[in-house]
């Protein structure tokens, strides 16, 4: 109990420092921050993208690759629907492609929606409400979220995990360099309820047409790990 009100605590500290803040120029318009891959973007915008994810675990390997469309349905309120493709190449057995789970997300919940198969690591349904927030440290910006996630139906039913994100950039004129770091604390529904943490060093690019290209590395820092390595990449039009 000590050790999970521990990481509470920093995760709270963390998200204290990232509380939404005001453009300085003393304006209300909410100022811009880069997109990270792992950590859930502020702001209100509109966008199509296309998300790839490619997950080794031991000799498995895992890709993911999403439709995601994001809509602001009030100047407050957005939601984001992603649909995944996924692809699994198992160490013993044949590979297999097919729909992942639907992830919906809006006022500040997340839900998976079983269209997937559990043959594909899929097939669950799961509630992960989080709150999040951003600031301009001078030059950089820092931005944070937590959340907490139960696993209602599916191969893993009863799983509940939290997690802790925070991504720090350094916006230049077309690139920002930026680096996430990620703390996830299994709660319940796991023989190994080890706290695992992962940093993910990361750069986005901004390209002509309203375009921007996030890519990095996803690598494990203790030895209580999900995987081995993990390589993300977003594609954003925003419209």
């Amino acid at each position: 109990m000590r050790v999970r009100v521990s990481w509470l605590a920093v995760g709270v500290l963390l998200l204290a420092l990232a509380l939404p803040a005001r453009a300085q120029d003393g304006n209300d318009a909410e100022p811009s921050f880069f997109d990270p891959l792992v950590t859930l973007p502020p702001g209100i915008s509109r966008e199509v993208g296309l998300v790839f994810d490619h997950t080794r675990a031991g000799h498995e390997r895992f890709t993911l690759t999403s439709l995601k469309l994001q809509y602001p349905v009030f100047s407050w309120l957005q939601v984001s629907v992603e649909m995944p493709v996924v692809a699994l190449d198992p160490d013993r057995g044949e590979a297999a492609t097919g729909a992942g789970d639907l992830l919906v997300v809006g006022l500040g919940v997340e839900l998976t929606l079983p269209t997937g198969s559990a043959k594909l690591l899929a097939g669950s349904t799961a509630v992960r409400p989080f709150v999040g927030g951003a600031i301009k440290l001078g030059p950089l910006d820092l931005i944070a979220n937590l959340s907490h996630q139960w696993v209602a139906a599916g191969p893993v039913s009863g799983v509940q995990q939290f997690q802790a994100n925070t991504a720090l950039g350094y916006p230049l004129d077309r690139v920002t360099p930026f680096v996430e770091l990620s703390l996830i604390k299994p709660v319940r529904g796991t023989d190994d309820g080890r706290p695992q943490v992962y940093v993910l060093p990361g750069l986005e690019l901004f390209l002509p047409w309203s375009l921007s290209l996030s890519v990095g590395v996803q690598l494990p820092l203790t030895s209580a790990r999900s995987f081995e390595q993990r390589i993300l990449g977003s594609l954003k039009w925003q419209f």
